[in-house]
């Protein structure tokens, strides 16, 4: 596989150069700064896979610019910090892969190797990011508004069921009208988009303490 390097710091680029170099089908063909000037060389050199550092101001642009000027050749963004923001900007740019900042030389050759057959195996960190965004992409389609916040009476109620109470249980600890707690678990649900009692306990549960 031919790779170039991209990157806004170049003791950045000779590191990760230094690591890539003598490896077993890969061949290093240049690296670039991250400006105008360093987007011409890369397009020069014609490499299947070019590694930008995202370290860089405008990372994200450099990284559309590629996909977007030449779209043969495919990108990894190196560097990533595990952030839902960074690694879905990097993705929506046209990364083919997110390499996060702890990965090992050898994890990334073989996200490489991953990219150029078309198969690339994300970390777990990233995959749930992943999964997020297409859930809340999901939501937006059908319109499905942020779960609301639960009322401290909500949450009351919640911590009832999280100590498995019945609702009659939970009415005559509260001393309220059993309609008046089925009123607040429907509510409970509802907000929480939870199916039954036993989730709304779990995530009651969930909660930081």
């Amino acid at each position: 596989m031919r790779v170039a390097i991209l990157g806004p710091v170049r003791l950045h680029r000779e590191t990760i150069r230094e690591v890539l170099t003598g490896r077993p089908q890969v061949v290093v063909l240049g690296d670039a700064c991250a400006d105008a000037a360093g987007l011409t060389r890369i397009r020069r050199l014609g490499p299947d896979i070019v590694l930008v550092d995202v370290a860089s101001a405008d990372a994200v642009g450099s990284l559309r610019s590629l996909t977007t000027g030449l779209p043969g050749i495919k990108t990894v963004a190196i560097g990533v910090q595990e952030r839902d923001g960074d690694v879905i900007a990097c993705l929506e740019a046209g990364a083919a892969a997110c390499v996060p900042l702890e990965d090992d030389p050898a994890r990334l050759v073989e996200t490489l190797r991953q990219v150029v057959e078309g198969v690339v195996a994300c970390s777990p960190s990233i995959t749930g990011q992943l999964f997020r965004r297409l859930a809340a992409l999901g939501d937006e389609r059908r319109g499905v508004t942020a779960a609301q916040p639960l009322t401290p009476r909500e949450r009351e109620i919640a911590g009832l069921l999280a100590e498995g109470l019945s609702n009659r249980e939970i009415g005559r600890r509260l001393f309220i009208e059993l309609s008046t707690v089925k009123n607040h678990v429907h509510n409970i649900l509802e907000k929480l988009r939870l199916t039954g009692r036993s989730d709304a306990a779990s995530w009651y549960e969930a909660l930081p303490r």
